[in-house]
């Protein structure tokens, strides 16, 4: 009898103690970047915002159609990423939008962009 209670507070113990925890690697951080497209209705203007930067574009008749397409707005969103790309833009000050693309920017950005 005393040899399953003695037995029996060894399994207890055992089951108490810490496990040792394999020691882990770092992984680099993960590396994101977003962008958010936005169709001003108003002006017909599409807005595109990353970080403190907002880039204005003034849609064609043909783009203003597109908008409204999930493959026009997809092919809109890359053109418009190639032209940010190629640092085809001119700042503007904030007080020189129209207040729904001010609006669309949002509150924290810093520099207001047209893009040709």
């Amino acid at each position: 009898m005393k040899c399953i209670i003695i037995l029996t507070i060894m399994v207890g113990l055992s089951y108490q103690m810490t496990t040792p925890h394999n020691i882990r690697t770092t992984h680099e951080p993960s590396v994101t970047q977003q962008y958010i497209f936005h169709y001003d209705y108003l002006t017909h203007k599409m807005v595109v915002h990353k970080d403190k930067n907002c880039y204005i574009f003034t849609l064609t008749d043909q783009e203003r159609i597109d908008v409204h397409t999930d493959s026009g707005l997809t092919a809109l969103e890359v053109q418009f990423l190639t032209r940010i790309s190629a640092n085809a833009h001119t700042e503007v000050t904030r007080i020189s939008l129209e207040s729904s693309v001010r609006t669309a920017c949002g509150f924290n950005i810093q520099h207001f962009y047209t893009v040709a």
